[in-house]
């Protein structure tokens, strides 16, 4: 299942390949070393060396934020400033350069944009309620949760199936496009048993038959004095995505109440994004209370960033009522919650950051969705920035010790090869370690 899945994807990738160049043919990495820190995963995963003894040009440490921390701590003792350094989404963090004890003047990233339609009205009201700048995923949060609401509001009911098959009426074409801005209207054109065309802040967020999104962006940003800057945005076009068709519910009744749960990890490894991302989560309710005649009963739980708190914690939210969920953000976590307690008891789910490829996979009645994009994409911009704009030709994966980072490993070095490049070393690390200093070595000296 995976490697067919892997296959239709590397054929949509070479579909994508002119607009990823012409994306990040602008953007200068220099020499390159990678750190991969996005904000998801769980999973087995081997570590094995390559039979080169040279050191890579390039290295690829996928983790998490905590880790991130301890791994560039542990570089920059060992190896020193020098070498430019690339990471993805889960450091794309402003606190990054203080935790680590360096500017990171040297470091580049990718990351999944918030490119979609409604994102200038998304960043403006995020800023009025919070007083700060949305983070990385905080978009696709809003997204997840306007989406649930609005299907909720069209089944006319607390009822997972019937949110599930009314989730596509909402998102996908046809039907009037509403977005952020228009979310009070898309609120009453949903409840009258309408379809529409939502429109968000992360994308356009059209669901194939997967539950996975149909159009993503890449934006590829450096570190400096003034924090975090967005270079540039490599996109990715959308292929045919089917109509959502008529919703099969009949709308709701004024004065109903609509209860969404919220799987964050408020602690844990990726606690520093998962907090603004909950923000994002809520956002809506905030945004509409008193303007629309339902009230949104939104009710946010903890996953720790752990597989088994994460299943408790959404078992709560499932035994409270709640029938459609936002998150959880970790793939490894959301692979887990999945198959244990949203498939079961079929319950929606809709990740706004769980980005590991198994997630399109999984055998799940149509009942998981995610507003995030695959980590195929993810791999495809890293192997283009590493082969094309750095010149590397050889490279090395760090990855934490997981289904993220297996995955995101496998994708990288899928898309480096079909560049031309050779892979040295692939070395798997767990989470949460004081030192990573002889992990290090074994990717950098394999």
């Amino acid at each position: 299942m995976v490697r067919d899945i892997m296959n239709r994807n590397r054929q949509r990738r070479s579909v994508y390949r002119r607009d990823v160049l012409r994306g990040i043919g602008a953007v200068s990495v220099g020499g390159m070393l990678g750190i991969a820190g996005c904000t998801t995963e769980q999973d087995d995963g081997g570590g094995d060396n390559g039979g080169d003894t040279d050191q890579p040009d390039t290295l690829i440490i996928i983790g998490y934020p905590e880790s991130g921390v301890q791994l560039f701590k542990d570089y920059y003792s060992d190896y020193g400033t020098d070498t430019p350094i690339l990471v993805t989404d889960g450091l794309n963090d402003e606190a990054l350069p203080d935790n680590v004890g360096q500017q990171l003047e040297n470091v580049r990233g990718t990351a999944p944009a918030a490119a979609g339609p409604g994102n200038d009205f998304f960043t403006t009201r995020f800023n009025e309620e919070y007083g700060g700048d949305p983070g990385v995923f905080t978009a696709h949060a809003y997204d997840a949760t306007a989406v649930l609401l609005l299907a909720s509001l069209a089944a006319g009911a607390d009822d997972g199936p019937a949110i599930r098959d009314a989730l596509r009426s909402v998102a996908n074409p046809d039907g009037p496009e509403l977005g952020p801005q228009d979310l009070g209207e898309a609120v009453e054109t949903a409840a009258t048993g309408q379809q529409l065309n939502y429109t968000g802040a992360s994308s356009s967020v059209n669901f194939d038959e997967n539950g996975d999104m149909g159009a993503v962006s890449y934006d590829i940003f450096s570190y400096g004095s003034d924090g975090i800057t967005v270079d540039d945005t490599v996109p990715f076009e959308e292929e045919n995505v089917e109509s959502g068709g008529e919703p099969p519910g009949e709308g709701s009744d004024s004065g109903r109440t609509v209860r969404l749960g919220a799987l964050m990890a408020l602690t844990g490894d990726l606690a520093s994004v998962g907090q603004p991302i909950r923000d994002g989560a809520v956002l809506p309710q905030a945004q509409l209370q008193g303007n629309v005649d339902y009230t949104i009963d939104i009710n946010v739980a903890d996953s720790q960033t752990d597989p088994q708190a994460g299943i408790s914690a959404a078992n709560t939210l499932i035994n409270g009522g709640y029938p459609a969920i936002v998150g959880p953000l970790s793939s490894g976590v959301n692979m887990n919650v999945s198959q244990q307690s949203y498939i079961p008891n079929g319950i929606v789910g809709c990740s706004p950051s769980s980005t590991s490829p198994d997630v399109t996979g999984l055998d799940d009645d149509d009942f998981v969705f995610r507003t995030a994009p695959s980590d195929v994409l993810q791999g495809e911009v890293l192997a283009r920035v590493a082969a094309d704009d750095v010149s590397a030709t050889t490279a090395a994966t760090m990855y934490v010790n997981n289904a993220y980072g297996q995955a995101l490993s496998d994708s990288f070095a899928s898309a480096f090869e079909d560049a031309g490049g050779s892979m040295v070393a692939r070395v798997a690390f767990e989470k949460g370690q004081t030192s990573y200093s002889s992990k290090l070595r074994s990717a950098m000296n394999p």
